[in-house]
């Protein structure tokens, strides 16, 4: 006799400790799913020990491994969704252990390095996704601006996802301090996390995810953590439009689409330059004090974890207007990018403007797309349109090898940091076809006051033209009584 959902074991388990297991979660998502994003910290640490490489080749890791965070979405979501949490979570855990391995090998090759480092941030993301049902152990609802142990779990996912730049920041302390631990060693070490994240899946993530416990008679909702492919889930109650659960064929043909793809393919881009280039772009504008360039670093490795600090802001904002985080973004990237362009030998304003941004814009882009890809595309299609964004994001990413390049063949990065401020300005005008429009479908309440104003319109109409009609035939029976014959009394 099967068992039902209410009755899984696993489930049982879960629910008796579920702070506990909720904890083992979100460290699942701190040791894995965005140290890619920590490359910055990395890079010194492997041109110290004599890994021989251009600038270019090394942007190109960087560049495979985050475009390799941003495409797991599809297979691994397909994966959770048909085979369930501890089939995604053994999988995930097993190429998250070879891609560390591989890596613990570029004293031999640079493509074992690049080979693993693509694998380390395709599985980071995907040992994530078998933690974020989780939240339904809680009360409440796992949305912005939710109550309840819900959302203040998917709070904890998404700082997790930004606190994981944290992983490659202590081990260049620990290399600066302890010369011996070198990458090799600590990549080697490292997979002891792959390996408690596989037991993990293996005895106590369950075969389906859990059930949902306002399944009955709530609004839609779309739940999720705080990684480039979910977030922290936000009930929508905006109007519908006409792009809303409508088939994808018909989503594809749109410019809503592309103009929200490319909006935030460009923010990642440039965020994803600066976290690759910016050791580079330090050293060309401090040719004669390394030292600063090296507490420049650790200054900006110390402040990338700390991303999800916008995330209450961000949330205040969408409930205001979608147009204002848009707009934000936009103001914030074209100061960074300023920065970076006619003032990098600037160290305060490096620290203020530069590291602030690039370590909170990434939350505060994707917080903002997925909340609008809700509010424009609706539910039907939500999973497989975000995952079609990230393929864009990360075809647009391949732009970089070739800017890096560039760059360094001028021995400046002035040039590809204009190129990238320009391509910020659009923005500012695309976003708006990222609003659904009045005219697509009126709201519901627009809508029923226009059917009771046009009833009553009708009903006024239905009575004047009651009224004549008695109007007339009073006239007719006054006239008619006026020359009918005198009436005959007895």
């Amino acid at each position: 006799m099967s068992l039902s959902l209410d009755d899984d074991p696993y489930h049982a388990r879960l629910k008796r400790r579920p702070i506990l297991y909720g904890t083992i979660g979100v460290i699942h998502t701190l040791l894995t799913a965005g140290i890619v994003f920590g490359w910055a910290s990395l890079l010194p640490v492997l041109r110290s020990e004599g890994v021989d490489l251009t600038p270019s080749d090394f942007a190109r890791i960087f560049t495979h491994g985050a475009i390799g965070n941003y495409m797991s979405s599809l297979p691994f979501g397909l994966v959770l969704d048909r085979c369930g949490p501890k089939l995604c979570g053994i999988i995930s855990s097993t190429l998250f252990a070879a891609g560390l391995i591989s890596c613990s090998f570029l004293d031999t090759s640079s493509k074992w390095l690049d080979l693993g480092f693509t694998l380390i941030g395709f599985a980071g993301p995907a040992i994530q996704l078998p933690t974020l049902h989780l939240a339904r152990l809680f009360s409440g609802e796992a949305k912005e601006g939710g109550g309840g142990g819900a959302a203040i779990f998917m709070s904890c996912q998404a700082a997790a996802f930004d606190g994981g730049t944290v992983v490659f920041a202590l081990f260049a302390e620990a290399n600066s301090i302890f010369p011996t631990v070198t990458t090799t060693a600590f990549f080697r070490l490292y997979t002891a996390v792959p390996i408690f994240t596989l037991l993990t899946a293996l005895l106590v993530w369950p075969n389906k995810i859990l059930p949902d416990p306002l399944s009955s008679g709530r609004k839609k909702s779309y739940v999720g953590a705080g990684s480039p492919y979910l977030s922290p889930a936000t009930v929508l109650t905006t109007s519908p439009t006409t792009l809303r659960d409508a088939p994808l064929s018909v989503v594809l043909t749109r410019p809503p689409f592309y103009c929200l793809a490319f909006w935030v393919s460009v923010h990642i881009l440039k965020l994803n330059f600066v976290v690759a280039t910016l050791n580079d772009q330090l050293q060309y504008a401090y040719l004669s004090d390394p030292k600063t360039v090296d507490n420049l670093i650790r200054i900006f490795g110390a402040m990338l974890p700390f991303g999800f600090v916008a995330l209450p802001a961000v949330a205040y904002m969408l409930s205001k207007s979608t147009i204002i985080c848009f707009q934000v973004a936009n103001i914030v990237s074209v100061v960074y990018g300023s920065v970076l362009a006619f003032v990098p030998d600037q160290a305060l304003y490096q620290v203020i403007f530069v590291f602030t941004s690039v370590a909170t814009l990434r939350q505060f882009v994707y917080s903002t797309v997925f909340h609008q890809t809700g509010e424009l595309f609706g539910f039907k299609n939500y999973g497989v349109i975000l995952g079609l964004t990230n393929v864009v994001v990360s075809a647009v990413s391949l732009v970089q090898g070739p800017l890096v390049e560039w760059a360094e063949s001028k021995h400046n990065y002035f040039w590809a940091n204009v190129t990238m401020l320009l391509m910020t300005l659009p923005l500012f005008v695309i976003v708006y076809w990222t609003v659904p429009g009045e005219n697509e479908v009126p709201p519901p309440a627009t809508e029923a006051k226009r059917r009771t104003k046009g009833t009553d319109v009708n009903e006024r109409s239905s009575l004047l033209q009651l009224g004549e009609l008695d109007e007339r035939r009073s006239r007719r029976r006054a006239m008619s009584d006026a020359h009918a014959p005198p009436a005959l009394y007895d």
